[in-house]
């Protein structure tokens, strides 16, 4: 096994399942899979047969550095006013993603027994299946879990469930039957990812990429999450650092002047580069060697959740007459968050669902504590 603290060999391999993601797709087998499907489940391999570590401090530096950088690249060309249009139909749907995820926790919580601990774990899981881990981190210190001999184990078994959510999720465009159940509409549209970083949402095209450009992007990303940082210290809350940076990417990109954002380019394309990167940590962090006995009532507890909500995102997501894209981007955003929320859009080439599924996610951060708490307070 590579030692966790190789960082430059961790570094080169992650890169290099980034490289197998990106030349898969141009399969047909991997065309239908996607480039993210791939590389989570080729990380989830490599780090359960024990060829990578399941933890490093070069996963915990991407989360803290690629991820906040990725998400004003990816935001830099939206449109606001498309978004603001989206977002009406993206809100309707991620608020049935949360009831999908509310009833899963129910039906688990019916089918396994997870022990004394049971209603802290319910509304552990419950707050991170709707906004993030930030919310999972937040209810287990509001709920008294945070200090349980078992928190370990439902950080594992945390993790496990959302690559299964994942794997499942990015598998339904290849399913002939779900795809049929969803009527594409116009608002649906797929764009070429290929050129989901061309057109600028001011409408301005660089003629060609240039160094100038590149560094400009990633310059005018890291002052925006030095910004987010400072901001967020203020308002010391869940999830305050995504809302900051979310905010702020979407002003520079509909507020600023031309002679600005004509500066920006390849920001789309490199936004993606560090989301493909951020799919492959979570791979490694579901570690089926850390789920036994006390983790694996919790892990049968969110594949029934899991389960349950993919299901009903099957059918009430086409009952309701949502797009496939629309239903999976808002459910990507409950459970996983708006960054990976964001990362999904931009690897399908949806990408005027980027800005909506990251609207959706912060609100996501903002109610599901209290949600969490309030399940904890209700099965005690």
């Amino acid at each position: 096994m590579i030692d966790p603290e190789n960082t430059m060999a961790l570094l080169a391999c992650l890169l290099l399942l980034v490289f197998i993601g990106y030349q898969s797709e141009k399969t047909k087998l991997g065309s239908t899979l996607s480039a993210p499907l791939i590389i989570l489940l080729l990380s989830f391999v490599v780090g359960n047969l024990g060829i990578l570590p399941n933890q490093a401090p070069l996963y915990s530096s991407i989360q803290a550095v690629l991820v906040p950088l990725a998400i004003p690249m990816l935001l830099f060309s939206a449109d606001l006013r498309l978004a603001f249009r989206e977002s009406r139909f993206m809100l309707f749907a991620f608020l049935l993603a949360v009831a999908f995820t509310l009833i899963g926790a129910v039906a688990g919580a019916f089918a396994v027994d997870m022990g004394a601990a049971e209603s802290q774990l319910v509304g552990v899981f419950s707050a991170s299946y709707i906004g993030g881990s930030a919310n999972f981190v937040a209810t287990a210190v509001a709920v008294n879990f945070a200090d349980s001999s078992l928190y370990t184990a439902a950080l594992t078994a945390d993790a496990l469930g959302a690559m299964v959510f994942l794997t499942l999720l990015m598998a339904l465009p290849a399913i002939n039957f779900v795809a049929a159940r969803f009527k594409s509409r116009e608002r649906a549209r797929t764009i070429d990812p290929n050129k989901a970083g061309e057109q600028k949402g001011n409408g301005i095209q660089p003629e060609k990429i240039t160094e100038v450009g590149v560094i400009f992007s990633l310059l005018l990303s890291a002052v925006i999450c030095t910004i987010g940082l400072f901001v967020a210290s203020l308002f010391p809350f869940s999830g305050m650092f995504i809302i900051a940076i979310t905010l702020l990417s979407l002003i520079v990109a509909n507020f600023m002047p031309a002679i600005v954002t004509r500066k920006i380019q390849f920001d789309y394309h490199l936004g993606t580069i560090f989301m493909y990167v951020f799919f492959a940590t979570i791979g490694f962090g579901a570690d089926l060697g850390a789920m036994v006995d006390v983790a694996l009532p919790m892990v049968a507890f969110l594949v029934i959740l899991v389960l349950v909500h993919i299901i009903l995102l099957v059918w009430l997501g086409a009952r309701f007459k949502f797009s496939l894209a629309e239903m999976m981007i808002a459910s990507s955003a409950c459970i996983l968050g708006p960054a990976a929320a964001a990362a999904l859009a931009a690897s399908k080439g949806w990408r005027h669902l980027v800005t909506p599924g990251m609207l959706v996610g912060v609100l996501g951060y903002a109610i599901a504590t209290f949600i969490g708490i309030t399940i904890t307070a209700i099965l005690s």
